[in-house]
């Protein structure tokens, strides 16, 4: 049976909430939004979730883990403090692992394998997956972000993991793990200036709407504008995932958008109408 991409979701990854108890009070709308998105994820019933995080920084391939349990415990190595070694347990998926590495070198696209019984998760991974599916249960693969790859790799490498994921016959989730707006100061409760929030509104504003299309289009200039995480390479990743030509897609956003040293973050998704 083919598979389907369920969704394409933007979430943030503050190293501030990856504990919900002791984070600040600014980014209890930022988390309010992810638990919302997590519960409207796991009611579709996905087999399947693909993270893309910004955190996982290869410098000239794209990486893929091909891990059949992912088990470890994750620190923030830009700050321990916040996240220690938080402990983690959930399954991999190898079998889709290994058809999308195969599926990007066929495609020309520099990519590898990640096997390493010795790899960690960044926390760019972790935070997303604590708050999207807390039990652990739903297998997981993460994609590297490949600091060679423009954006126009990004949206190719996209349409590349929905293939696969229909190819393979999964019911998946593609979770890009990025802040928007991202020129960071010192400061945690420091929100971004107001220009990029203006900009980052009109963006979110187009994904709410499904203007895919148009999204792709203007990236380049809003990447720049706002100084997206990574460049906007993951927010292209993401919009490469979904088939613009659908005249049916729509959008939605979760929670608050709030600031954490002056990046933006808010839970997106876009999916097809039912």
């Amino acid at each position: 049976m083919p598979g389907k991409l369920l969704y394409s979701v933007i979430t943030p990854h503050s190293p501030r909430m990856a504990v919900e108890e002791t984070a600040p009070a600014f980014l209890k709308g930022v988390i309010e939004g992810s638990h919302a998105l997590g519960a409207t994820l796991r009611a579709a019933k996905p087999d399947l979730l693909i993270v893309h995080s910004t955190h996982w920084v290869c410098s000239f391939q794209w990486y893929i883990t091909c891990h059949e349990r992912h088990h470890g415990h994750c620190v923030a190595d830009e700050a321990p403090d916040l996240i220690p070694g938080l402990p983690y347990d959930r399954p991999g998926d190898p079998v889709f692992a290994e058809a999308l590495v195969q599926r990007l070198q066929s495609a020309k696209v520099p990519s590898g394998r990640n096997t390493s019984p010795h790899y960690h998760w960044d926390y760019g991974s972790y935070v997303p997956l604590h708050y999207l599916d807390p039990e652990e249960k739903i297998p997981a693969v993460l994609v590297g972000t490949c600091l060679m790859s423009d954006l126009d790799e990004c949206l190719r490498v996209g349409g590349l993991i929905r293939q696969t994921v229909e190819e393979t016959g999964r019911r998946a989730v593609f979770i890009s793990s990025t802040a928007l707006a991202h020129r960071i100061i010192r400061g945690p409760d420091s929100w971004p200036p107001p220009e990029h929030m203006e900009t980052d509104r009109r963006f979110i504003e187009m994904i709410r709407k499904g203007e895919i299309k148009a999204a792709k289009r203007w990236l380049p200039d809003y990447a720049k504008a706002v100084v997206a995480e990574m460049g906007g390479r993951n927010i292209a990743t993401m919009l490469g995932t979904i088939d613009d030509a659908n005249p049916r897609l729509v959008g939605a956003s979760y929670g608050a958008y709030g600031q954490s040293s002056a990046s933006g973050n808010i839970s997106l998704s876009v999916q097809e109408a039912a």
